[in-house]
């Protein structure tokens, strides 16, 4: 079977020969399938339509990377969409031809700094993990190139100043909060740190453009699955493939004249690509958290003591289903803060996802680490409806009464626990006390970094979902709160 290249995709009419000479207009710090099924997704398609006309230079940050198995299929690869979108199957196969460059400044540190010296080149866009945004004591100003994210993107900037050309728009996709403002402080030290100089540093503040991210997309990557069925189905062989859902989420925060350089060089919108720009991502980040995190956690809790495996077959399920949808409108959207309607076309979405025939999401793997996180996605929602006076969310109170009854071994369902030693033993051992279990369990700030008890009535309501459990399953409790 031949392995896609540009012979191929031309002539099955899959590019064309003029794609590769697109001026580069972004670059990507990133080879990962993320980046590749989000960002130059986006592109692609804004190339499509005539709204970009560029291309991309993918610089690999560390020393190992895919930027040569790229090179191998003249770096263009498929890009699969399977899910569901407005209640429909979507299954799409596109061949990506937007990415124009790829450089490895290990092997080529010149070629790297070129990339400054380009003045169509006006984005610059980064994944380099959450770890990625962080000073390193071995970055010097010498080094070819420097060790960290931070340090490597400081040498491209300076390069840039050298040349007198304007600076970019910088944005960070990170999964940190406020990855912008951390980055621009980052490379304000390095800078400092390689010696650049005071000039330098007032371009890089007043030159060039940061804003903060928030980027949400499904991507599991390649599909080694069924890649031989998914090969004879495209008629050639892609090694670079990577398989996504349609949703896609780009919250881009900054100043109003960034968010209007953000629409003016990725006018996404146009398109009905959910990019949006705001004054600030953390509203977003609270509806991803809490709308879509959280249910996953409390479906990991009381889905798994009902019997169920897969979010599919709590989706796939009228009664649990309604509990979780009921959990979404009646326990999480009144205490979030972006406007009604934005949040329930939001859950609506969610729903879809999680009912993605095309993807088996494991409960076991959602209960990972469930009491942090319970504390991180669920109290935040908890704390919200007590401080308006609404009262115990009642399906997240079953959520957390079912985490202590399963970590306790207090019911007879097999459920997998996968959570840190000390934790699981905090809540073995107070089990050993029923009479005092939930409080003790509650009160221990150690476990939930707070006294739950101080929450009015939570300790008793927990208490009675627990004994509930205990006498009769949870099922009963569930189907009253669907």
């Amino acid at each position: 079977m031949e392995k896609l290249n540009a012979n191929v995709a031309i002539e099955r009419g899959l590019t064309t020969a003029d794609a590769a000479n697109r001026p580069i207009k972004l670059v990507q710090f990133g080879e990962g399938n993320f980046l590749r099924a989000f960002v130059d997704w986006i592109v692609q398609q804004l190339n499509n339509n005539g709204l970009f006309n560029g291309n991309v230079a993918i610089v690999q940050p560390l020393p190992t990377g895919r930027v040569a198995e790229l090179e191998q299929q003249d770096r263009l690869y498929t890009v699969i969409l399977e899910g569901l979108k407005d209640g429909k199957e979507v299954q799409s196969r596109e061949v990506i031809d937007s990415v124009g460059l790829t450089v490895d400044p290990y092997a080529d540190f010149d070629a790297y700094l070129a990339l400054a010296d380009d003045p169509n080149v006006q984005i610059i866009v980064s994944n380099t993990t959450e770890a990625g945004i962080a000073l390193s004591d071995e970055d010097a100003a010498d080094a070819r190139p420097a060790k960290s994210y931070p340090g490597k993107l400081a040498q491209l900037l300076k390069r840039r100043f050298d040349n007198g050309l304007p600076g970019f728009l910088i944005v960070p996709c990170e999964l940190i909060a406020d990855n912008g403002v951390a980055l621009k402080q980052c490379l304000k030290e390095t800078s400092e740190k390689f010696g650049y100089g005071e000039d330098f540093v007032a371009w890089l503040e007043n030159e060039n453009t940061f804003v903060s991210t928030l980027v949400d997309r499904i991507v599991p990557g390649f599909p080694r699955d069924n890649a031989d069925a998914l090969w004879d189905e495209l008629g050639y062989r892609d090694d670079n493939m990577v398989k996504a859902e349609p949703f896609l989420l780009w919250a881009v925060a900054g100043s109003k004249e960034a968010q209007a350089k953000v629409n003016e060089l990725l006018p996404a919108r146009k398109l009905g690509i959910d990019l949006v720009t705001a004054d600030a991502v953390q509203p977003y980040r609270e509806r991803k958290v809490y709308l879509l995190n959280g249910p996953h956690t409390t479906m990991a809790q009381v889905a798994r003591l009902a019997g169920f495996a897969t979010v599919g077959e709590v989706m796939n399920d009228p009664t649990m289903r309604s509990f979780i949808v009921r959990e979404m409108h009646e326990d999480i959207i009144p205490v979030l803060t972006l406007p009604e309607d934005e949040l329930n076309a939001f859950a609506d979405a969610v729903c879809e996802r999680y009912a993605n025939p095309f993807v088996r999401h494991a409960l076991d793997s959602i209960g990972l680490n469930s009491v942090s996180k319970f504390a991180a996605r669920l109290m935040p929602v908890v704390h919200a409806n007590v401080d308006a006076g609404k009262g115990l969310p009642p399906r997240i109170t079953l959520a957390l009464a079912a985490l202590l009854a399963t970590y306790g071994g207090l019911t007879d369902v097999e459920v997998r626990i996968n959570d840190s030693d000390d934790v699981v033993a905090a809540i073995r051992n107070a089990a050993q006390d029923r009479a005092s279990f939930v409080t003790t369990v509650l009160s221990d700030a150690s476990l939930w970094g707070e006294d739950l008890t101080a929450v009015e009535g939570l300790a008793e309501a927990v208490e009675a979902d627990v004994k509930a459990i205990e006498d009769g399953g949870i099922k009963p409790l569930i189907e009253a709160l669907a």
